[in-house]
């Protein structure tokens, strides 16, 4: 396990963003170890259907439909880049907004439950995961995930994962 900087960044919901982004960092000579890209409409109507569903809804659906209607313009990206100064700094070059956060990458095992056994530390040392990404390719020995969890907890879980 390692600790790690994450850019988050917003781009816009449109044809050829990604490959900007990308040609931006190709351009520093930056590599992308990996990458998460959720876009925003797509977030708030999960959580509309999850929250109706366990019947905590609790903002009229007037409400919802003027955030879909402002968030369906953009994506969030998330990036786990080789150099993250640099790529912060070019980034803001070409005017992107973005932010950074710290995470934790594992590179585990490519076996089944080995995820399962990592989450399972978390949960017993009380450390909430935010997110997960990551993967592997099928017949890789190894994957590596991107652990989100508040920031406060960052130190605190170094104890649960010595033998990591």
């Amino acid at each position: 396990m390692e600790k790690k900087t994450q850019l988050s960044v917003i781009l816009q919901n449109a044809h050829g963003e990604v490959s900007n982004l990308c040609n931006i960092l190709k351009a520093a000579n930056i590599n992308i170890l990996g990458m998460s890209i959720q876009n925003a409409k797509d977030s708030v109507k999960e959580l509309y259907k999850m929250r109706e569903k366990t019947g905590r809804r609790i903002a009229l659906a007037e409400s919802y439909r003027g955030i879909l209607k402002d968030s369906s313009d953009y994506s969030l990206v998330r990036l786990l880049v080789d150099q993250p100064i640099k790529a912060e700094k070019v980034l803001l070059q070409a005017d992107h907004l973005l932010d950074t956060e710290p995470i934790l990458v594992f590179r585990l095992a490519n076996q089944p439950g080995i995820l399962g056994t990592v989450a399972k530390r978390f949960g017993e040392a009380n450390i909430n995961i935010d997110y997960i990404y990551g993967s592997a390719m099928e017949d890789a020995k190894e994957s590596i995930f991107v652990v989100h969890i508040a920031e406060a907890d960052l130190d605190r879980v170094k104890d649960s994962f010595k033998d990591f």
